[in-house]
């Protein structure tokens, strides 16, 4: 994850068994999953997530997927068809997901399904949505 995860001021804003979400001095919220998670559980934190951006006026995201391993077929058509207008309602600019480097056969499965997502969120017109491998990188972009 890298030593500058540690430079950086974050604040803590929610932390469960299966998710900590920080706000770090960019005004970047940042989701990590600190486990598999399901779609209940995946669905509960993107909508904590859009109520508290909208309160506080975050328009970035960073989401670490380093924990998740599976992505079921109900969280691929809620992320792909039901999430991006909500995102764009709550005007939410950019969304960074971050993927190991050493998960390349999760991110190649998963080429798809970030196609379609990254298709629904252009149609809309507000928010971006990358994939990176590198955490730094993902940070350069949601900042610029």
């Amino acid at each position: 994850m890298g030593a500058s995860k540690n430079t950086r001021i974050v604040t803590e804003v929610l932390k469960n068994d299966f998710v900590t979400i920080l706000l770090d001095d960019s005004n970047i919220l940042i989701i990590k999953w600190e486990r598999q998670i399901d779609f209940e559980e995946r669905k509960e934190i993107f909508l904590w997530g859009l109520k508290y951006s909208v309160g506080n006026n975050v328009k970035n995201w960073l989401i670490d997927d380093e924990e998740i391993y599976i992505i079921t077929s109900q969280e691929r058509e809620w992320v792909e068809n039901s999430w991006p207008p909500l995102a764009a309602e709550a005007d939410i600019k950019k969304i960074a997901v971050y993927l190991p480097e050493d998960f390349s056969s999760t991110q190649l499965t998963l080429t798809d399904f970030t196609e379609r997502a990254q298709s629904h969120y252009e149609r809309l017109g507000v928010t971006q949505h990358e994939v990176f491998t590198d955490y730094d990188t993902a940070l350069v972009w949601l900042r610029s």
